[in-house]
Formats: C-alpha cells, structure tokens, sequence
C-alpha cells in the first residue's frame, strides 16, 4: 500500500497526515533521525503513525470529521477549536496532528509497532526480577505506555489529558 496524504479536503483513501519529505524535514530541524531507505519503510512508518494517532487521540478531537464517514481520517474535522476555543478551518490538518504524527513516525521507522504494541503488564504482575533489577506494578497499574512529546504537542490543540471538575456540594 502506498502512502496517500490528506490534503484537508477529506480526501478518500487518504493514509497520512504527513508525507516523507515533509517528515524528512520535521526531523531534520529537530535533529531527528528519519531516513526511510527505500522511501517504502517511511511510507509504511508514516501510515502506522497516523493510525496510531488517531486511534489513540480521536476520542479527544474536537467537532466532527468534516465529511462523515467518507472521509478516512479523523482530520479535517468541523466546528473544531482548540484548547482556547480558536477555530480550526473545516478544510485544515493542525499543525499539531502533523508534528505528532512525525513524532510517531519516528518511533514507527525505528521499532514498528512501538505506537500501538501488545501490553501484558498490569494489576497482574506483582513482581518481575531479573538479577538486581527488579520491577513491582500496584494492583491498579495501567497496562498503557505514555508518549510524552506526542501527547505535549497534541495538548494546544486537545487540552489537558486530565478532566478537571469544579463545583460546589450541596447537603440537602
């Protein structure tokens, strides 16, 4: 399957918020390594990302995707802001959704699967120790694995991972 990039028009088919050149060059800038030879493994990187992200992220998106179901991605999306209530265009991919997708484009092109793997730990596993190293998960430990830098650049656009309440009880 080859890589088919969203253009903010909800384009059917599409596969990636980003294409290899232009993940190429995120890296670049930041010292990442993303050297996809053949172009293939970047293109297949870049696929398993953007997956990955939407997967991880939609139910954190605001609005809705802006031509339903026909569109493949979760991206462009209408009557969406972000965290300060700006208005996202219907016809636009944010720049956070592109600069995560690189991010997880790069783990993907150096260990595929990593975005999205297999997790057998948990509220299961009250001890694990190899020689000195010794590993213990509290009975309420998640079985997730935390993506720091992926989930700092999508907080602009989706706010705090955390939900906050605020309110007053009243006895009565």
């Amino acid at each position: 399957m080859s890589i088919l990039v969203e253009d903010g028009s909800g384009v059917a088919g599409a596969n990636s918020y980003v294409s290899v050149d232009d993940c190429k060059a995120y890296c670049d800038a930041r010292g990442l390594t993303f050297s996809a030879s053949p172009t293939a493994e970047g293109e297949q990187a870049l696929i398993r990302a953007t997956q990955a992200i939407d997967a991880m992220y939609c139910a954190r998106y605001p609005g809705y995707r802006t031509n339903g179901r026909d569109q493949s991605l979760q991206w462009p999306r209408a009557e969406a802001t972000d965290a300060e209530g700006e208005e996202i265009a219907d016809d636009e991919i944010p720049q956070e959704i592109i600069d995560a997708t690189c991010e997880a484009a790069v783990r993907e092109l150096a260990t595929p699967g990593s975005m999205m793997p297999d997790l057998e730990r948990g509220g299961r596993v009250q001890r694990l120790k190899a020689g000195s190293v010794e590993v213990e998960y509290a009975s309420n430990s998640e079985a997730v694995t935390t993506f720091q830098t992926i989930d700092g650049l999508l907080v602009g656009l989706l706010g705090s991972p955390v939900a906050s309440f605020v309110g007053r009880a009243v006895r009565g």
